[in-house]
């Protein structure tokens, strides 16, 4: 499960698109130009259009025998039952208060990884049941990240680790709960063991 079809989310959904695995993607945003920079699944004619639907029509152009379901709608604590059916819940809404929701809806009982993100930078909690996204935030400070001025290689660094750990969850190989803040524009990246 996905939560979010934006930059981050849509490069994740195409990485573990094209590896075969199915997916389930929460969005209720458009498409809009303005972002395509960052979005390098979206095209110009997707401008104003419902990112549920675009990516889902994007990667059954690559893929048509995957499976892909989307909702057009945001993630709240009414539905926070659609994570139920998912094996891995990836989070790049980038948004603290979701997360925390999340983590809190999901407690230990699935794997849950997600990225708070913005220009250079991101900091990525990957969870392997063991610890609570919460405890976790309140024990470590993530670093403050800017909104502004999002690159392309933010995406992809945070899109590389996230669907390396998801794939070895999914094959049933032991992933470590860590931390991993990074700054691409730095050549930097730390590993924060939890």
């Amino acid at each position: 499960m996905i939560i979010g079809a934006g930059a981050l989310g849509s490069t994740i959904a195409e990485m573990l698109h094209r590896e075969g695995i199915e997916l389930r993607i929460v969005d209720k945003g458009r498409v809009e130009i303005k972002d395509l920079q960052s979005q390098s699944l979206y095209i110009e004619e997707d401008d104003n259009k419902f990112k549920a639907k675009q990516i889902k029509k994007h990667l059954e152009d690559i893929d048509q025998k995957n499976k892909i379901r989307t909702f057009h709608e945001d993630l709240m604590k009414e539905n926070l039952f659609l994570l139920n059916a998912a094996d891995v819940i990836i989070d790049t809404s980038n948004n603290l208060s979701t997360m925390k929701m999340i983590g809190d809806y999901v407690k230990k009982k699935k794997p849950l990884m997600n990225c708070k993100y913005g220009g250079s930078q991101g900091a990525i909690f990957i969870g392997d049941k063991k610890h609570l996204f919460k405890e976790v935030v309140d024990k470590i400070k993530i670093p403050e990240i800017k909104d502004e001025g999002l690159i392309n290689a933010t995406i992809h660094m945070a899109a590389g680790v996230i669907v390396s750990q998801t794939l070895k969850t999914l094959v049933n190989e032991t992933i470590t709960d860590n931390f991993i803040v990074f700054d691409v524009w730095k050549d930097q990246i730390r590993r924060v063991s939890i």
